[in-house]
Protein backbone atom coordinates (compact mmCIF):
# COMPACT_ATOMS: atom_id res chain seq x y z
CA UNK A 1 0.00 0.00 0.00
CA UNK A 2 1.58 3.67 -1.34
CA UNK A 3 1.86 6.19 1.33
CA UNK A 4 2.00 9.63 1.21
CA UNK A 5 5.41 11.47 1.74
CA UNK A 6 5.49 13.93 4.23
CA UNK A 7 6.20 17.12 2.14
CA UNK A 8 7.17 20.43 4.17
CA UNK A 9 6.24 22.79 1.22
CA UNK A 10 6.48 23.16 -2.93
CA UNK A 11 9.73 24.91 -4.01
CA UNK A 12 9.42 26.32 -7.85
CA UNK A 13 12.09 24.68 -9.94
CA UNK A 14 13.41 25.96 -13.82
CA UNK A 15 14.25 22.04 -14.83
CA UNK A 16 11.23 19.86 -12.86
CA UNK A 17 8.56 22.92 -13.04
CA UNK A 18 8.14 22.56 -9.09
CA UNK A 19 9.70 20.17 -6.36
CA UNK A 20 8.36 18.93 -3.36
CA UNK A 21 10.64 19.30 -0.30
CA UNK A 22 10.29 15.63 1.55
CA UNK A 23 11.45 15.14 5.14
CA UNK A 24 13.03 11.67 5.70
CA UNK A 25 15.36 12.62 8.49
CA UNK A 26 17.31 12.87 10.70
CA UNK A 27 20.31 11.68 9.43
CA UNK A 28 20.94 10.70 5.51
CA UNK A 29 17.71 10.25 3.42
CA UNK A 30 18.00 6.74 1.77
CA UNK A 31 15.61 5.33 -1.33
CA UNK A 32 15.35 4.30 -4.66
CA UNK A 33 16.16 7.55 -5.75
CA UNK A 34 20.11 7.19 -3.94
CA UNK A 35 20.06 4.00 -5.29
CA UNK A 36 20.35 3.17 -1.95
CA UNK A 37 23.55 4.80 -0.93
CA UNK A 38 24.29 7.04 2.05
CA UNK A 39 25.72 10.34 0.82
CA UNK A 40 23.32 12.14 -1.53
CA UNK A 41 21.10 13.57 0.29
CA UNK A 42 20.76 14.15 4.55
CA UNK A 43 17.66 15.07 6.70
CA UNK A 44 15.03 15.48 3.59
CA UNK A 45 15.52 15.41 0.01
CA UNK A 46 13.41 17.48 -3.25
CA UNK A 47 11.59 15.39 -5.17
CA UNK A 48 8.96 15.57 -8.43
CA UNK A 49 5.76 14.13 -7.97
CA UNK A 50 6.10 10.33 -8.71
CA UNK A 51 6.04 7.01 -7.00
CA UNK A 52 9.47 6.61 -5.06
CA UNK A 53 11.37 3.92 -2.16
CA UNK A 54 12.62 4.46 0.61
CA UNK A 55 14.01 3.70 4.18
CA UNK A 56 11.84 4.71 7.18
CA UNK A 57 12.78 3.86 10.22
CA UNK A 58 14.73 0.54 9.45
CA UNK A 59 12.15 -0.37 6.60
CA UNK A 60 11.16 0.08 3.21
CA UNK A 61 8.28 1.66 2.44
CA UNK A 62 6.36 3.27 -0.68
CA UNK A 63 6.18 6.99 -0.76
CA UNK A 64 4.07 8.85 -3.18
CA UNK A 65 5.03 12.15 -3.91
CA UNK A 66 1.38 13.32 -5.47
CA UNK A 67 0.56 16.51 -7.39
CA UNK A 68 -1.14 19.36 -5.39
CA UNK A 69 -3.32 19.81 -8.46
CA UNK A 70 -3.87 18.53 -11.79
CA UNK A 71 -3.37 18.29 -14.59
CA UNK A 72 0.29 18.82 -13.77
CA UNK A 73 2.23 19.57 -16.73
CA UNK A 74 4.89 22.35 -17.05
CA UNK A 75 6.87 23.32 -20.33
CA UNK A 76 10.37 22.23 -18.92
CA UNK A 77 12.75 19.87 -19.37
CA UNK A 78 11.48 17.02 -17.08
CA UNK A 79 7.91 17.26 -18.57
CA UNK A 80 8.33 18.33 -22.23
CA UNK A 81 10.72 18.03 -24.84
CA UNK A 82 11.21 19.05 -28.51
CA UNK A 83 12.24 16.43 -30.44
CA UNK A 84 12.99 18.85 -33.69
CA UNK A 85 9.39 17.75 -35.37
CA UNK A 86 7.37 16.20 -32.62
CA UNK A 87 6.79 17.65 -28.86
CA UNK A 88 6.91 14.88 -25.93
CA UNK A 89 4.59 15.53 -23.07
CA UNK A 90 4.09 14.17 -19.36
CA UNK A 91 1.00 15.12 -17.79
CA UNK A 92 -0.06 13.94 -14.20
CA UNK A 93 -3.64 13.22 -13.80
CA UNK A 94 -6.56 11.10 -12.56
CA UNK A 95 -7.91 10.41 -15.86
CA UNK A 96 -7.21 10.71 -18.96
CA UNK A 97 -6.07 14.20 -20.51
CA UNK A 98 -6.34 15.36 -24.08
CA UNK A 99 -4.07 17.37 -26.14
CA UNK A 100 -5.96 18.51 -29.38
CA UNK A 101 -3.79 17.25 -32.12
CA UNK A 102 -1.85 14.87 -30.54
CA UNK A 103 -1.82 11.18 -29.33
CA UNK A 104 -2.17 10.72 -25.38
CA UNK A 105 -0.74 7.55 -24.06
CA UNK A 106 -0.85 5.53 -20.25
CA UNK A 107 2.49 4.98 -19.81
CA UNK A 108 1.98 4.30 -15.64
CA UNK A 109 -0.69 3.88 -13.32
CA UNK A 110 -0.98 4.19 -10.07
CA UNK A 111 -3.41 4.70 -7.11
CA UNK A 112 -3.75 8.52 -6.70
CA UNK A 113 -3.03 9.78 -10.57
CA UNK A 114 -1.64 7.92 -13.54
CA UNK A 115 2.09 8.88 -15.89
CA UNK A 116 0.57 10.14 -19.26
CA UNK A 117 2.37 10.94 -22.70
CA UNK A 118 1.16 12.91 -25.24
CA UNK A 119 2.93 13.69 -28.69
CA UNK A 120 1.89 16.51 -30.65
CA UNK A 121 3.17 18.08 -33.93
CA UNK A 122 3.12 21.28 -32.86
CA UNK A 123 5.52 23.57 -30.47
CA UNK A 124 2.18 25.41 -29.20
CA UNK A 125 -0.30 22.70 -27.56
CA UNK A 126 -3.39 22.68 -24.70
CA UNK A 127 -3.82 20.63 -22.32
CA UNK A 128 -7.33 19.69 -21.30
CA UNK A 129 -7.93 17.49 -18.32
CA UNK A 130 -9.95 17.55 -14.68
CA UNK A 131 -12.12 20.44 -15.36
CA UNK A 132 -9.38 22.71 -16.74
CA UNK A 133 -7.32 23.60 -19.61
CA UNK A 134 -4.26 25.30 -19.86
CA UNK A 135 -1.95 26.07 -23.26
CA UNK A 136 1.29 25.59 -23.57
CA UNK A 137 4.36 26.73 -25.72
CA UNK A 138 8.37 26.56 -26.62
CA UNK A 139 9.23 23.52 -24.73
CA UNK A 140 13.01 22.61 -25.04
CA UNK A 141 15.22 21.14 -27.51
CA UNK A 142 15.82 17.79 -26.24
CA UNK A 143 19.25 17.44 -27.15
CA UNK A 144 21.33 15.34 -28.93
CA UNK A 145 24.62 13.13 -27.25
CA UNK A 146 26.72 12.85 -30.43
CA UNK A 147 26.99 9.10 -29.92
CA UNK A 148 24.97 6.10 -31.53
CA UNK A 149 26.34 3.40 -29.39
CA UNK A 150 29.34 2.85 -27.19
CA UNK A 151 31.68 -0.57 -26.94
CA UNK A 152 32.63 -1.27 -22.99
CA UNK A 153 35.98 -2.35 -22.01
CA UNK A 154 37.09 -3.11 -18.45
CA UNK A 155 41.04 -2.93 -19.29
CA UNK A 156 42.29 -5.39 -17.37
CA UNK A 157 40.26 -8.01 -19.25
CA UNK A 158 40.74 -7.07 -22.70
CA UNK A 159 43.51 -9.61 -22.96
CA UNK A 160 44.81 -12.29 -20.80
CA UNK A 161 48.54 -11.99 -21.17
CA UNK A 162 48.90 -13.48 -17.36
CA UNK A 163 47.43 -16.60 -17.72
CA UNK A 164 44.83 -15.51 -14.48
CA UNK A 165 42.81 -17.86 -13.28
CA UNK A 166 40.92 -16.45 -10.17
CA UNK A 167 38.71 -14.05 -11.84
CA UNK A 168 37.84 -11.97 -8.74
CA UNK A 169 41.50 -10.97 -7.46
CA UNK A 170 44.12 -11.74 -10.03
CA UNK A 171 45.34 -9.21 -12.75
CA UNK A 172 44.95 -10.75 -16.12
CA UNK A 173 47.25 -8.36 -17.75
CA UNK A 174 45.41 -6.62 -20.34
CA UNK A 175 46.85 -3.28 -21.75
CA UNK A 176 45.37 -0.06 -23.46
CA UNK A 177 47.44 -1.77 -26.68
CA UNK A 178 44.97 -4.68 -26.43
CA UNK A 179 41.89 -2.56 -25.86
CA UNK A 180 42.65 0.00 -28.63
CA UNK A 181 42.66 -3.48 -30.40
CA UNK A 182 39.01 -4.73 -29.63
CA UNK A 183 37.56 -1.13 -29.53
CA UNK A 184 38.36 -0.66 -33.04
CA UNK A 185 37.56 -4.20 -33.95
CA UNK A 186 33.97 -3.34 -32.66
CA UNK A 187 33.45 0.09 -34.58
CA UNK A 188 31.26 -1.90 -36.67
CA UNK A 189 28.52 -1.02 -34.25
CA UNK A 190 29.74 1.60 -31.92
CA UNK A 191 31.05 5.32 -32.29
CA UNK A 192 32.20 5.61 -28.68
CA UNK A 193 34.90 3.60 -26.45
CA UNK A 194 33.62 3.62 -22.69
CA UNK A 195 36.57 2.59 -20.68
CA UNK A 196 36.53 1.49 -17.16
CA UNK A 197 39.32 3.42 -14.53
CA UNK A 198 42.69 3.30 -16.34
CA UNK A 199 44.24 4.80 -13.21
CA UNK A 200 46.87 3.13 -10.72
CA UNK A 201 45.06 0.80 -8.19
CA UNK A 202 44.99 -1.88 -5.60
CA UNK A 203 42.69 -3.72 -7.66
CA UNK A 204 42.43 -4.89 -11.37
CA UNK A 205 39.38 -3.56 -11.64
CA UNK A 206 40.85 -0.18 -10.80
CA UNK A 207 37.90 0.99 -8.98
CA UNK A 208 39.94 1.79 -5.93
CA UNK A 209 41.45 4.60 -7.24
CA UNK A 210 45.59 5.15 -5.59
CA UNK A 211 46.45 8.27 -8.28
CA UNK A 212 43.46 9.87 -10.04
CA UNK A 213 45.79 12.21 -12.63
CA UNK A 214 47.88 8.83 -13.61
CA UNK A 215 47.47 6.25 -16.20
CA UNK A 216 48.40 2.99 -13.98
CA UNK A 217 51.94 1.64 -16.05
CA UNK A 218 50.64 -1.51 -15.74
CA UNK A 219 48.46 -0.49 -18.78
CA UNK A 220 51.68 0.86 -20.36
CA UNK A 221 51.48 4.49 -18.74
CA UNK A 222 50.72 7.65 -20.66
CA UNK A 223 52.10 6.66 -23.93
CA UNK A 224 49.80 4.03 -24.26
CA UNK A 225 47.12 6.14 -23.74
CA UNK A 226 48.12 8.55 -26.24
CA UNK A 227 48.59 5.69 -28.94
CA UNK A 228 45.97 4.50 -28.09
CA UNK A 229 43.87 7.84 -28.61
CA UNK A 230 45.13 7.81 -31.76
CA UNK A 231 43.91 4.94 -32.52
CA UNK A 232 40.62 5.47 -31.42
CA UNK A 233 40.85 8.81 -33.50
CA UNK A 234 41.51 7.00 -36.59
CA UNK A 235 38.35 4.31 -36.62
CA UNK A 236 36.19 7.48 -36.06
CA UNK A 237 35.68 6.23 -32.16
CA UNK A 238 35.37 8.81 -29.22
CA UNK A 239 36.50 7.89 -25.47
CA UNK A 240 34.08 7.64 -22.37
CA UNK A 241 36.65 7.64 -19.52
CA UNK A 242 34.90 6.15 -16.26
CA UNK A 243 35.76 8.63 -13.50
CA UNK A 244 35.45 7.48 -9.60
CA UNK A 245 35.05 10.44 -7.37
CA UNK A 246 32.63 8.60 -4.76
CA UNK A 247 35.65 7.30 -2.71
CA UNK A 248 39.13 6.28 -3.18
CA UNK A 249 41.82 3.30 -2.69
CA UNK A 250 42.59 3.18 0.62
CA UNK A 251 46.55 3.77 -0.34
CA UNK A 252 45.82 6.64 -1.57
CA UNK A 253 47.86 9.70 -0.67
CA UNK A 254 44.26 11.88 -0.01
CA UNK A 255 43.28 9.37 2.91
CA UNK A 256 42.84 9.99 5.53
CA UNK A 257 43.89 13.60 6.15
CA UNK A 258 41.77 14.88 3.37
CA UNK A 259 38.24 15.29 2.92
CA UNK A 260 36.81 12.02 4.77
CA UNK A 261 34.14 10.79 7.74
CA UNK A 262 36.88 9.38 10.33
CA UNK A 263 34.92 7.57 13.22
CA UNK A 264 38.19 6.31 15.02
CA UNK A 265 41.02 8.16 14.32
CA UNK A 266 44.03 5.69 15.47
CA UNK A 267 42.49 3.03 14.15
CA UNK A 268 42.40 4.41 10.71
CA UNK A 269 46.03 5.06 10.84
CA UNK A 270 46.66 1.81 12.09
CA UNK A 271 45.36 1.09 9.08
CA UNK A 272 46.49 3.10 6.39
CA UNK A 273 50.44 2.07 7.85
CA UNK A 274 48.93 -1.80 7.42
CA UNK A 275 48.16 -0.60 3.70
CA UNK A 276 51.39 0.72 3.11
CA UNK A 277 52.94 -2.23 4.48
CA UNK A 278 51.10 -5.43 3.33
CA UNK A 279 50.01 -6.81 -0.09
CA UNK A 280 46.22 -6.15 -0.72
CA UNK A 281 45.69 -9.85 -0.29
CA UNK A 282 46.82 -9.98 3.24
CA UNK A 283 44.71 -7.22 3.76
CA UNK A 284 41.71 -8.52 2.44
CA UNK A 285 42.13 -11.69 5.44
CA UNK A 286 42.98 -8.89 8.47
CA UNK A 287 40.24 -6.17 7.82
CA UNK A 288 36.67 -7.52 8.61
CA UNK A 289 33.65 -6.15 10.49
CA UNK A 290 32.24 -2.25 10.03
CA UNK A 291 35.35 -0.37 9.27
CA UNK A 292 36.32 3.08 11.02
CA UNK A 293 35.33 5.47 8.82
CA UNK A 294 32.56 5.65 6.20
CA UNK A 295 33.22 3.86 3.01
CA UNK A 296 31.66 2.21 -0.55
CA UNK A 297 29.27 -0.54 0.71
CA UNK A 298 31.65 -1.16 3.81
CA UNK A 299 34.17 -2.24 1.86
CA UNK A 300 37.77 -1.17 3.47
CA UNK A 301 39.65 -0.65 0.41
CA UNK A 302 37.48 2.44 -0.69
CA UNK A 303 37.01 5.64 1.84
CA UNK A 304 34.21 7.81 1.07
CA UNK A 305 35.34 11.49 0.41
CA UNK A 306 32.63 13.78 2.57
CA UNK A 307 31.15 16.30 -0.16
CA UNK A 308 29.88 18.05 2.71
CA UNK A 309 33.19 19.52 3.01
CA UNK A 310 34.29 22.18 0.20
CA UNK A 311 37.75 20.51 -0.49
CA UNK A 312 35.94 17.34 -1.74
CA UNK A 313 33.96 19.35 -3.93
CA UNK A 314 37.74 21.32 -5.56
CA UNK A 315 39.40 18.30 -5.35
CA UNK A 316 36.44 16.09 -7.76
CA UNK A 317 36.67 19.43 -9.94
CA UNK A 318 40.51 19.46 -10.11
CA UNK A 319 40.08 15.56 -11.36
CA UNK A 320 37.35 16.26 -13.89
CA UNK A 321 39.35 19.55 -15.27
CA UNK A 322 42.41 17.45 -15.65
CA UNK A 323 40.92 15.03 -17.88
CA UNK A 324 38.75 16.56 -19.91
CA UNK A 325 41.08 17.94 -22.47
CA UNK A 326 42.09 14.00 -22.67
CA UNK A 327 38.58 12.57 -23.14
CA UNK A 328 35.20 13.19 -25.09
CA UNK A 329 33.29 12.43 -22.16
CA UNK A 330 33.07 10.98 -18.59
CA UNK A 331 30.52 7.96 -16.88
CA UNK A 332 30.74 8.86 -13.62
CA UNK A 333 30.95 6.16 -10.79
CA UNK A 334 28.57 6.08 -7.89
CA UNK A 335 26.96 9.15 -9.37
CA UNK A 336 23.61 8.89 -6.89
CA UNK A 337 25.92 8.98 -3.90
CA UNK A 338 27.12 12.57 -4.63
CA UNK A 339 24.77 15.67 -4.19
CA UNK A 340 23.22 16.86 -7.29
CA UNK A 341 24.39 20.62 -6.33
CA UNK A 342 28.26 19.08 -6.05
CA UNK A 343 28.24 17.43 -9.40
CA UNK A 344 26.95 21.12 -11.11
CA UNK A 345 30.30 22.17 -9.60
CA UNK A 346 32.18 19.17 -10.21
CA UNK A 347 31.51 19.03 -14.02
CA UNK A 348 31.33 22.59 -14.78
CA UNK A 349 35.28 22.04 -16.34
CA UNK A 350 32.99 19.44 -18.70
CA UNK A 351 30.48 21.70 -20.52
CA UNK A 352 29.72 20.02 -23.88
CA UNK A 353 31.27 16.87 -23.35
CA UNK A 354 29.08 13.31 -23.03
CA UNK A 355 28.32 13.21 -19.25
CA UNK A 356 26.31 9.87 -18.19
CA UNK A 357 26.47 8.97 -13.99
CA UNK A 358 25.62 5.62 -12.43
CA UNK A 359 22.34 5.43 -10.78
CA UNK A 360 21.07 1.67 -9.69
CA UNK A 361 17.48 3.19 -8.72
CA UNK A 362 15.22 6.27 -10.36
CA UNK A 363 17.70 9.09 -11.02
CA UNK A 364 14.92 11.72 -10.65
CA UNK A 365 16.44 14.24 -7.97
CA UNK A 366 19.61 13.95 -10.33
CA UNK A 367 18.40 14.98 -13.95
CA UNK A 368 19.16 18.63 -12.85
CA UNK A 369 22.69 18.06 -12.88
CA UNK A 370 23.53 15.31 -14.67
CA UNK A 371 21.46 15.04 -18.05
CA UNK A 372 22.19 11.03 -18.09
CA UNK A 373 22.40 8.25 -16.54
CA UNK A 374 22.63 3.77 -16.43
CA UNK A 375 19.01 2.98 -17.62
CA UNK A 376 18.80 0.39 -14.37
CA UNK A 377 14.89 1.05 -14.82
CA UNK A 378 14.64 0.21 -18.36
CA UNK A 379 17.29 -3.21 -17.38
CA UNK A 380 15.45 -4.56 -14.45
CA UNK A 381 12.15 -4.34 -16.55
CA UNK A 382 13.78 -6.21 -19.87
CA UNK A 383 15.80 -8.62 -18.24
CA UNK A 384 12.41 -9.41 -16.16
CA UNK A 385 10.14 -9.67 -19.02
CA UNK A 386 11.96 -10.57 -22.28
CA UNK A 387 11.74 -14.58 -21.13
CA UNK A 388 7.65 -13.82 -20.89
CA UNK A 389 5.74 -11.81 -23.24
CA UNK A 390 5.17 -9.20 -24.96
CA UNK A 391 2.25 -7.92 -23.03
CA UNK A 392 5.29 -7.74 -20.03
CA UNK A 393 8.18 -6.34 -22.03
CA UNK A 394 5.23 -3.28 -23.05
CA UNK A 395 4.79 -2.36 -19.73
CA UNK A 396 8.85 -2.42 -19.15
CA UNK A 397 9.42 -0.09 -21.87
CA UNK A 398 6.67 2.71 -20.99
CA UNK A 399 7.27 2.70 -17.11
CA UNK A 400 10.66 3.21 -18.05
CA UNK A 401 9.46 6.18 -20.31
CA UNK A 402 7.38 7.66 -17.59
CA UNK A 403 9.94 7.75 -14.93
CA UNK A 404 12.42 9.39 -17.40
CA UNK A 405 11.93 12.82 -18.85
CA UNK A 406 11.80 13.72 -22.28
CA UNK A 407 15.27 15.79 -22.16
CA UNK A 408 16.93 13.09 -20.42
CA UNK A 409 16.33 10.05 -22.92
CA UNK A 410 18.66 10.64 -25.56
CA UNK A 411 21.43 10.95 -23.09
CA UNK A 412 20.55 7.51 -21.10
CA UNK A 413 22.67 5.23 -21.21
CA UNK A 414 20.60 1.72 -22.19
CA UNK A 415 22.19 -1.75 -21.57
CA UNK A 416 21.19 -5.31 -21.17
CA UNK A 417 24.97 -6.11 -19.53
CA UNK A 418 27.32 -4.08 -17.86
CA UNK A 419 30.27 -4.88 -15.77
CA UNK A 420 28.44 -5.04 -12.61
CA UNK A 421 25.64 -7.87 -13.92
CA UNK A 422 25.30 -11.45 -14.72
CA UNK A 423 25.93 -11.47 -18.43
CA UNK A 424 23.32 -11.16 -20.54
CA UNK A 425 23.00 -14.92 -22.34
CA UNK A 426 23.03 -16.13 -19.09
CA UNK A 427 19.79 -14.44 -17.52
CA UNK A 428 17.79 -14.20 -20.89
CA UNK A 429 18.86 -17.70 -22.56
CA UNK A 430 18.68 -18.15 -26.20
CA UNK A 431 19.46 -16.18 -29.08
CA UNK A 432 16.06 -15.14 -29.95
CA UNK A 433 15.79 -13.14 -26.22
CA UNK A 434 19.50 -11.69 -26.83
CA UNK A 435 18.64 -10.37 -30.03
CA UNK A 436 14.64 -9.10 -29.14
CA UNK A 437 16.48 -7.32 -26.54
CA UNK A 438 19.21 -5.23 -28.67
CA UNK A 439 16.55 -4.65 -31.06
CA UNK A 440 14.58 -2.86 -28.42
CA UNK A 441 17.68 -1.11 -27.31
CA UNK A 442 18.27 0.14 -30.51
CA UNK A 443 15.03 0.68 -31.12
CA UNK A 444 14.56 3.50 -28.52
CA UNK A 445 16.38 6.80 -27.14
CA UNK A 446 19.54 6.41 -25.58
CA UNK A 447 23.14 5.22 -26.17
CA UNK A 448 23.00 1.88 -26.09
CA UNK A 449 26.41 0.25 -24.84
CA UNK A 450 27.61 -3.18 -25.52
CA UNK A 451 29.71 -4.76 -22.59
CA UNK A 452 33.11 -6.09 -24.44
CA UNK A 453 32.09 -9.91 -25.14
CA UNK A 454 28.16 -9.43 -25.26
CA UNK A 455 28.62 -9.30 -28.89
CA UNK A 456 29.66 -13.03 -28.64
CA UNK A 457 26.90 -13.82 -26.61
CA UNK A 458 29.10 -14.76 -23.62
CA UNK A 459 27.51 -15.95 -20.41
CA UNK A 460 28.54 -15.60 -16.84
CA UNK A 461 28.02 -14.41 -13.43
CA UNK A 462 28.70 -11.21 -11.34
CA UNK A 463 29.34 -13.18 -8.16
CA UNK A 464 32.47 -14.88 -9.40
CA UNK A 465 33.27 -12.19 -11.80
CA UNK A 466 33.04 -15.05 -15.02
CA UNK A 467 31.18 -12.06 -16.60
CA UNK A 468 34.55 -10.26 -16.44
CA UNK A 469 36.37 -12.87 -18.35
CA UNK A 470 39.04 -12.11 -20.80
CA UNK A 471 38.11 -10.61 -24.20
CA UNK A 472 37.95 -13.60 -26.67
CA UNK A 473 36.90 -12.26 -30.42
CA UNK A 474 34.25 -14.29 -32.25
CA UNK A 475 34.32 -12.97 -36.22
CA UNK A 476 31.91 -14.88 -37.14
CA UNK A 477 29.32 -14.05 -34.58
CA UNK A 478 25.36 -13.35 -35.78
CA UNK A 479 24.70 -11.36 -32.81
CA UNK A 480 27.56 -9.07 -33.72
CA UNK A 481 26.58 -8.95 -37.52
CA UNK A 482 23.16 -8.20 -35.80
CA UNK A 483 24.36 -5.01 -33.48
CA UNK A 484 25.98 -3.95 -36.88
CA UNK A 485 22.97 -3.57 -39.12
CA UNK A 486 20.63 -1.88 -36.00
CA UNK A 487 23.77 0.55 -35.50
CA UNK A 488 23.27 1.30 -39.62
CA UNK A 489 19.69 1.80 -38.61
CA UNK A 490 20.14 4.19 -36.26
CA UNK A 491 21.40 6.88 -38.96
CA UNK A 492 18.68 7.01 -40.54
CA UNK A 493 16.37 7.93 -37.49
CA UNK A 494 15.83 4.18 -35.25
CA UNK A 495 15.54 5.48 -31.73
CA UNK A 496 14.20 8.78 -32.63
CA UNK A 497 11.59 9.66 -30.47
CA UNK A 498 8.74 10.31 -28.70
CA UNK A 499 7.66 7.06 -28.84
CA UNK A 500 5.66 4.52 -26.58
CA UNK A 501 4.83 0.78 -26.56
CA UNK A 502 2.32 -1.40 -26.67
CA UNK A 503 1.83 -5.26 -27.53
CA UNK A 504 -0.04 -6.71 -30.98
CA UNK A 505 0.40 -10.29 -32.03
CA UNK A 506 2.97 -11.40 -29.96
CA UNK A 507 5.19 -8.79 -31.33
CA UNK A 508 6.05 -5.26 -29.00
CA UNK A 509 5.48 -2.26 -31.09
CA UNK A 510 6.97 1.07 -30.59
CA UNK A 511 5.11 3.84 -32.01
CA UNK A 512 6.00 7.42 -32.84
CA UNK A 513 3.84 10.27 -35.00
CA UNK A 514 6.96 9.75 -37.22
CA UNK A 515 8.04 5.93 -37.39
CA UNK A 516 7.01 2.62 -36.39
CA UNK A 517 9.08 -0.29 -35.33
CA UNK A 518 7.61 -3.72 -34.69
CA UNK A 519 10.05 -6.45 -32.54
CA UNK A 520 9.36 -10.11 -32.23
CA UNK A 521 11.45 -13.11 -32.18
CA UNK A 522 11.58 -13.84 -35.61
CA UNK A 523 13.41 -10.18 -36.31
CA UNK A 524 12.23 -6.63 -36.20
CA UNK A 525 10.67 -4.50 -38.75
CA UNK A 526 11.41 -0.64 -39.41
CA UNK A 527 9.10 1.90 -41.16
CA UNK A 528 9.49 5.38 -41.90
CA UNK A 529 8.32 7.99 -44.18
CA UNK A 530 11.13 6.54 -46.26
CA UNK A 531 9.47 3.04 -46.45
CA UNK A 532 10.22 -0.60 -44.35
CA UNK A 533 13.16 -2.75 -43.64
CA UNK A 534 13.14 -5.71 -41.84
CA UNK A 535 15.94 -7.35 -39.67
CA UNK A 536 15.42 -10.95 -39.77
CA UNK A 537 17.37 -12.87 -36.16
Amino acid sequence: MAVACRIEKWRSDPYYGKVAVVQAGPGYVVGDFTGWIHGAFRDRVELPPGVYRLLSGGGEVECVVEPPSYPWHFAVPYMSGDWGGAVELRIYAPEPPEVPGGEVVELMRGEQFSIYMAAARRRRYEVRCCGKKTGFRSPPYVGDPGIRAMYEVLPDRSANRLGCRDLRREFCGGTLKDVARVAVDASRFADALYLHPIYPAMSYHRYDVVDHFQVDERLGGWAAFEAMRGELSRAGLKLVLDIVLYHVGLRNPLFPGGPFIIRDGSYTRLVKELAARLPRSALAVLLGGDPPYETFLKVWFMPRLDYSRPEAAEYARKVVEFWTPHVDGFRLDVAHGVPPGVWEEVLSPAEGRYVLGEHVGNPAPFYKAVRGFTAYVLYNGLINSLTKGAEEVADAVNRYLALTPPSALPYMNTFLENHDVDRAATRLGGHAQLSMGYALLFSLPGVPSIYSGGECGEGGLAADHTNRRPHTPCPDSQLAKLLETLYRLRSRGLGRGPLWASAKRGRIELRSLQTRVEVGSGGLVFGDTWGVREVRF
